[in-house]
């Protein structure tokens, strides 16, 4: 694992330390990485939903339904 140094404002490190304390994280590193982990899910959530928006723009822009991609992948499935 790579090792980074960040420098939190003091004001944020005051409260981060009550944090860590009252919800039971072992370290500000625990609570941090476990901080970043949930804020890139939800980036990637994000990246997802907006993809998924293009796509089905460019579909209904072509005229494809909902119903005729459902009915392709259930074709799709039954074989």
């Amino acid at each position: 694992m790579e090792t980074v140094t960040i420098n939190i404002p003091k004001d944020l490190e005051i409260v981060l330390n009550s944090i860590v304390e009252k919800f039971g994280f072992k370290s500000k590193q625990e609570f941090v990485e476990a901080a970043t982990k949930e804020k890139v899910l939800e980036m990637k959530k994000r990246l997802f939903f907006e993809i998924s928006d293009e796509i089905a723009e460019g579909l209904r822009k072509r005229g494809i339904s909902e119903e005729e991609i459902l009915e392709e992948f259930e074709k799709t499935r039954r074989k």
